[in-house]
């Protein structure tokens, strides 16, 4: 079992699925991988061809309905929820996973005089891979967060609310199956000089030759489509990408655990760092 939802571009909700009486889902094209444009060029002599580059295309899902009860009511329904060329919102659920998609509305269209009535709407969907609903946040720190609900203290056995730890480490879990951007917001209580924030598991950094003082709040965004650096000081939004250190690169997650680090130069006390991530899958 399934369950399809369409949110449109007024943020109206409407569900496909379990609701006989007026559709019937007989089918939905394009919730497995996209096609990959592989891109190849041929040698002078030599066998087979030498691998360029590759990327994943566009993705084009395609509903199929059979319109129940009252055909003409039901129909022009859909001319409402799927309006042309504005973006809606494709949730789709089953039993291990729950997803959304952001497309457009390429077409809409049916044979009205026929005695079974289908209507097919086709949705392109610039970025390829399905999100998951739920966002996975990790902090990363050299203060330990100890203290715990609920709590009781005797006078000779006090417990201890946090620890500092001299190697700040994070594991960030991508449940997904693709490789994910992430969002980093990271938090200065003093001066701070020289920092990078590193994947460990890539062996790559993102760093900034930059003087953060008390207060700033950086935020740092890697998803493909969305990637910045914007410094928050006191309401004033500063663009930092000019300030990036050679050989910085926006950093991805892989599937699986990824270790995530810091260091500064000077006041890597005073930070403190959250990841957001949103797994990514190729299909349902």
């Amino acid at each position: 079992m399934f369950t399809l939802k369409i949110e449109n571009a007024n943020g109206e909700i409407f569900e496909l699925t379990h609701d006989s009486r007026n559709y019937s889902v007989i089918g939905v094209e394009g919730l497995t991988y996209p096609p990959t444009a592989v891109n190849t060029s041929t040698g002078g002599g030599l066998d087979g061809t030498f691998h360029n580059s590759s990327r994943v295309d566009q993705r084009n899902i395609v509903i199929t309905i059979i319109l129940n009860g009252d055909i003409e009511a039901n129909r022009q329904r859909l001319y409402k929820i799927f309006n042309l060329k504005k973006p809606c919102k494709i949730y789709f659920q089953n039993e291990n996973r729950s997803v959304f998609i952001t497309g457009y509305v390429e077409t809409l269209e049916g044979d009205l005089f026929v005695k079974r009535e289908q209507m097919q709407i086709s949705i392109i969907c610039p970025r390829p891979f399905w999100e998951d609903l739920n966002t996975i946040y990790t902090e990363l720190s050299n203060t330990l967060k100890l203290f715990e609900f609920p709590f009781s203290i005797a006078f000779n056995n006090p417990i201890p609310f946090s620890d500092h730890i001299d190697y700040p480490l994070a594991v960030i879990d991508n449940i997904g199956d693709i490789e994910a951007g992430v969002i980093m917001n990271v938090s200065i209580t003093d001066t701070v000089t020289g920092l990078k924030l590193y994947n460990l598991t890539t062996q790559k950094y993102i760093g900034f030759d930059y003087s953060f003082a008390d207060g700033d709040e950086l935020t740092i965004d890697t998803i493909s489509g969305e990637m910045s650096a914007m410094l928050n000081r006191n309401g004033a939004m500063i663009n930092l990408l000019n300030y990036m250190t050679d050989g910085s690169t926006w950093l991805k997650l892989l599937p699986g655990e990824n270790e995530f680090s810091y260091a500064a130069t000077a006041g890597a006390d005073s930070v403190s760092c959250t990841f957001k991530l949103s797994a990514l899958y190729g299909g349902v």
